[in-house]
């Protein structure tokens, strides 16, 4: 179970938080990829989805992933909205 969460996380920080990673995506202008492209890296849902896939070996794991991520991404938007 942990490890799930540890993996949603993963793609949170991928997609959103990880300040030195935003750099890079902006340098490398991966906002100029293709849609399907530009969603891998941008999307926490779609990241959580594809790590949890690959690291995992089961689609239905992935899914977990993906939703779990989602949920915490509202949760980080919710507590930003808090302090702001």
């Amino acid at each position: 179970m942990i490890e799930i969460i540890g993996l949603a996380l993963l793609a949170n920080f991928i997609a959103w938080q990880f300040s030195p990673l935003q750099e890079l995506k902006n340098k490398l202008k991966l906002y100029n990829l293709p849609w399907y492209f530009g969603k891998l890296f941008f999307c926490h849902i779609c990241l959580g989805l594809w790590i949890g896939w690959i690291v995992t070996g089961s689609f239905y794991l992935g899914l977990v992933i993906s939703f779990l991520a989602h949920i915490l991404k509202w949760i980080f938007d919710l507590i930003e909205k808090t302090y702001d």
